[in-house]
Parts: structure tokens; sequence; C-alpha cells
């Protein structure tokens, strides 16, 4: 089945960044506020939550497109807030009004 190919090459694709920057399971499973049981999971069949992947692109200022290997190349920039990002926009209007 295609989606499951597709999601053992995000989960190969989490352990390989991990490596790369020297994380252990727990490291990871404690930014993302879940367990290590459920990190490696996560590595062994790459079923992720849109937050859990939102998080780990935050984590290593990689795309989503390369984590779920849309894109083949890894940005070396960090991902910046957008303006699809509801906190994000809500705090610039908040900031806004505050200074009115």
């Amino acid at each position: 089945m295609e989606t499951s190919k597709s999601n053992n090459n995000v989960g190969k694709k989490l352990k390989m960044l991990r490596a790369e920057y020297d994380f252990t399971q727990e490291d990871i499973a404690k930014k993302l506020g879940i367990t290590q049981q459920t990190y490696s999971k996560y590595e062994q069949n790459g079923n992720l939550s849109a937050k859990d992947i939102k998080k780990i692109c935050e984590i290593y200022g990689i795309s989503s497109d390369y984590l779920l290997g849309i894109e083949p190349k890894k940005s070396s920039k960090k991902i910046t807030k957008t303006s699809y990002d509801i906190d994000y926009i809500v705090n610039e209007v908040i900031s806004k009004l505050n200074k009115e």
C-alpha cells in the first residue's frame, strides 16, 4: 500500500534527523509532550498528528514538505511564523490593538 510506504519513509526520516542532531528518542518525546514509547512508534510507522508534524518541523528547522517527502532537499533555514499560523495572527492583532 502506497500510504504505508510513505509513512515508513517519514519514520526513517525522523530517525535520521534525530541521529543527525544527536537527540535520543526521549529528548524528542519530551519536546513533543509525549512518551518515548509513542515517539518510538512514530519512527517505526511514520503515523503522526498534524500537531506533532508541526512541532517536529520547528525542532529541526525543516519544512513539512521535506519531512513528508514532497520536497527532496532539507532547507537550512529555520521555519518562521507564517500568515497561516493562527497564534501568530492573534498575537499580531493584539499587538496592533495595544499600540492604538
